[in-house]
């Protein structure tokens, strides 16, 4: 009798807590969408007003964001004026990538770079190598990839929000796709010490769903600039290389970032985007891609006037 009632009340508590459960994380899938609904908007809005001043100041936010939450994760703020250096640089990095004002970009880069070797040779003594190290290479990174975006955004006049798109998608739609495809079939892991839930298939299963993207979205766009009396092919052989490229890219970029992550007993960078973590837990994948996009680009005939 008492058995029976104890067993009554554990399932009772049991349906409770996989009630609470299921509710939790329907909760966080909300949270995630809507999240990422605005950012697709915010986006959106960038790329309608990329011939603005909007995309350079938008760059230079993230680049700021980004940068700053990766100092934060690494104790690195607590050296005022390398940081502010560095900060500076990242937000003025994106707004003098094009015009007569492109010039003084290597200057940029020379005071924020002396600014934080005079602050380790301040301190000889608290600042270790391995911070010196770490804020080159955030600097580097971060503020780099944002402003290939400006730079890109200036290759071509007529192609450009193409670019922009075809950049940011090569990152984001390959990651979207190792996720669906590892969830369906993967089993064998990718990295199962440093992200357990990315597999061989998965990433496998991102490399194709980008190449499917990218020559879509350039059928699409080949005809609509067809509708519009501009004659134009397609170099199909650019458009499968760097689609390929970009999805191995990205990954890496993202397994990078989590491989720090777990150095530095973090589960994200920051909290700034509910449900999906950092800015930089959302750029991560874009840090190597945009500037091999912008690269590739400038050195290929990746849309071709007819």
């Amino acid at each position: 009798m008492i058995s029976d009632i104890c067993g009554r009340i554990a399932n009772c508590a049991t349906g409770l807590d996989w009630r609470r459960g299921t509710s939790r994380r329907n909760t966080h899938m909300v949270t995630r969408l809507i999240t990422a609904a605005i950012g697709v908007a915010v986006t959106l809005i960038v790329l309608f007003l990329h011939n603005t001043a909007v995309l350079p100041i938008a760059a230079g936010a993230i680049s700021v964001i980004a940068l700053y939450e990766y100092l934060r994760a690494n104790g690195l703020l607590r050296y005022h004026l390398s940081s502010a250096a560095a900060l500076i640089y990242a937000l003025g990095l994106p707004l003098v990538q094009v015009g007569i004002i492109a010039r003084y970009r290597s200057m940029l880069m020379v005071a924020a770079v002396s600014v934080v070797l005079y602050d380790y040779i301040r301190h000889k003594k608290k600042m270790p190598e391995k911070a010196f190290f770490c804020y080159l290479a955030g600097m580097f990174l971060i503020p780099t990839a944002m402003a290939a975006t400006v730079t890109l955004n200036n290759v071509h006049e007529q192609h450009s929000v193409a670019y922009l798109v075809l950049a940011l998608c090569g990152a984001w739609i390959s990651d979207t796709g190792a996720y669906f495809f590892g969830t369906l079939f993967g089993k064998t892991k990718l990295c199962p010490e440093i992200s357990p839930k990315k597999t061989v298939l998965g990433f496998a299963g991102g490399i194709a769903a980008n190449v499917v993207f990218f020559i879509g979205f350039c059928m699409g766009y080949s005809a609509y600039m067809k509708s519009k009396g501009i004659a134009m092919g397609v170099n199909w052989f650019a458009v499968i290389i760097i689609a390929m490229v970009c999805a191995v890219l990205g990954t890496l970029g993202d397994l990078a970032a989590s491989t720090m992550k777990r150095q530095l007993g973090i589960k994200d960078f920051g909290n700034i985007m509910p449900g999906h973590g950092g800015v930089l837990d959302r750029f991560d994948s874009v840090l190597l891609v945009v500037p091999f996009f912008t690269a590739y680009v400038q050195a290929t005939n990746f849309f071709e006037l007819a």
